[in-house]
């Protein structure tokens, strides 16, 4: 909306407004003004309404404050003497009592000696002092005498609180003016290149300078917000084609020439799609889908499809045990959902509870638990996320590899990293509850695809001890003596684990898995 296309009855009102506004409203003036513009340009009525009619809330408490000042009663009294009240004359007020001097002297003679001893002892202040002839006045407790250096430091403080009224330029731009609301015209009626076009700018903009490209040009930028930089004037729009391109960290402005516009990288996901599902490349998919996330960065691009580039790269990382990279995608999301824009948030809520169980941040888990709805509860994967956070606050192992079993979505791929850590732990358990247990039991409590990967697990900690590790001997044959028999295992099925032996083993065990590594972490 062009600065012609506003009503001048508006501006008018504006005006009006800006110039009753003072310092200490003139930030609610300025926000209640942008708030009834938006609404009045939302709602199509900016020419149908009366503006002349209409008040601020802001400025109305100002009156409110300001019209009701209570004069305080003067008393006139001329001497510092009391005495009976003179006749009544033309020029007196019925009621008044005027005090004489002439009646009750002692009282005056005792407040005039008392007066010129204060008088005495009064720094001299380059004034004059009063001549014994003088009347002495009766101090008012409203109204008090000024010397000329009071005077002086007052009308020097009154005129730094003054503004400029020279002309109506000067005085609407000391309050934000109406030209920075509605835009100054050019010589051609149209817009000027400082107006804010169909925005309504804000009393008291700021200039920003920089030090070249991306924002940061050193040229002057007015802001609509004092708070948020107009990134828009200096966004940058790729315009290379090119389907594929390597990641590499910006150490300089970007050029629009390396830069993919958002249809090329519409194009570069399908095809990145299509690649990972035929190789499973995980070090090209890493460096292409870096490449694409700085282009949306670079481009200040926030839609759906910058949802989809995240959770895709998300996936994959977790696929690919990269939890340093899928951390990134998952914080990015956590801002991309925050703004209203469509994606799988609670699949990647869920993953975030796991994530946060993985890393045994308590704080972090308090308070998104905190922050949690009930409907967000109700789903299966943030419910399946809950109840592993259950399971492993009360130590209930039984319950967490079951749940670890059936883990919905990719969320086995989060509890792939700390499962051998509640491994080792429900070992320490189990070696204090039990003497003996057979390692198909413990191969089936703890989630173990054969007893193969239990007895490597425990090899691993030092707690492979069975009872049965081999078969007795049998009779050696009579004309081997001389050659010794090999020992004969017992099968992985037979075995029973020393429990009593091993705990100690098992409890050292624990001390592997304090430290967690965070690689890539930016919470």
């Amino acid at each position: 909306m062009s600065s012609s296309s506003w009503p001048p009855e508006l501006k008018a009102w504006v005006q009006q407004c800006l110039s009753k506004a003072t310092a200490s409203n003139k930030e609610a003036v300025n926000s209640e003004l942008k708030q009834l513009l938006f609404k009045a340009h939302a709602n199509g009525t900016v020419n149908t309404t009366d503006w002349s009619k209409v008040e601020l809330a802001s400025l109305k408490a100002q009156t409110q404050r300001t019209t009701h000042v209570p004069v305080p009663p003067r008393i006139n009294i001329t001497t510092t003497s009391f005495g009976p009240p003179p006749p009544s004359s033309s020029s007196s007020v019925p009621g008044q009592y005027i005090p004489n001097s002439s009646s009750f002297p002692s009282l005056a003679t005792a407040a005039n000696s008392d007066a010129g001893k204060k008088k005495k002892k009064k720094k001299n202040d380059g004034t004059a002092a009063p001549t014994s002839n003088s009347k002495s006045t009766f101090p008012s407790p409203y109204h008090f005498s000024q010397s000329a250096e009071e005077a002086e430091a007052l009308a020097r403080r009154a005129a730094r609180f003054q503004k400029p009224t020279t002309t109506a330029e000067s005085s609407s731009a000391s309050v934000g003016g109406v030209g920075r609301w509605f835009g100054a015209e050019d010589e051609n009626g149209g817009s000027g290149s400082h107006g804010l076009g169909m925005v309504p700018g804000q009393v008291g903009k700021r200039k920003m300078r920089g030090k070249g490209g991306l924002g940061y040009s050193g040229d002057e930028i007015m802001e609509v917000d004092p708070n948020v930089i107009d990134w828009d004037k200096h966004t940058i729009r790729g315009t290379c084609t090119k389907l594929e391109k390597s990641y590499l960290r910006l150490t300089s402005e970007p050029s629009p020439a390396d830069i993919r516009p958002l249809h090329v990288l519409q194009q570069t996901l399908q095809l990145l799609k299509s690649k990972w599902k035929q190789n499973h490349n995980y070090a090209y998919a890493l460096d292409q889908f870096k490449s694409m996330r700085q282009d949306l960065t670079v481009q200040r691009i926030k839609n759906d499809f910058t949802v989809e580039v995240y959770e895709i790269h998300g996936r994959i990382a977790l696929e690919a045990k990269d939890l340093g990279e899928y951390n990134q995608c998952q914080t990015m999301l956590r801002q991309l959902y925050e703004l209203g824009i469509k994606g799988h948030p609670q699949e990647f809520l869920s993953y975030r509870i796991m994530y946060l169980l993985h890393t045994r941040n308590r704080s972090d888990m308090a308070t998104l638990l905190a922050q949690l709805t009930p409907a967000e509860k109700q789903d299966p994967g943030v419910k399946h996320a809950l109840d592993v956070h259950a399971s492993l606050a009360t130590s209930n192992y039984v319950r967490f590899f079951r749940l670890y079993s059936t883990a919905p979505n990719m969320s086995g791929y989060i509890m792939d990293h700390f499962v051998e850590r509640e491994r080792i732990s429900a070992l320490a358990i189990m070696s204090k509850a039990y003497m003996t247990l057979t390692l198909t039991y413990v191969t089936t409590s703890l989630a173990f695809d054969v007893e193969e990967e239990a007895d490597n697990f425990l090899i691993d900690h030092d707690a492979a001890i069975y009872t049965n590790l081999t078969v007795p001997s049998q009779t050696q044959a009579p004309n081997n003596h001389w050659r010794p028999l090999k020992p004969t295992y017992t099968p992985l099925h037979e075995r029973i684990w020393d429990c009593r032996k091993a705990h100690q083993a098992c409890a050292k065990g624990i001390e592997k898995y304090r430290v967690v590594d965070l690689k890539g972490q930016v919470d």
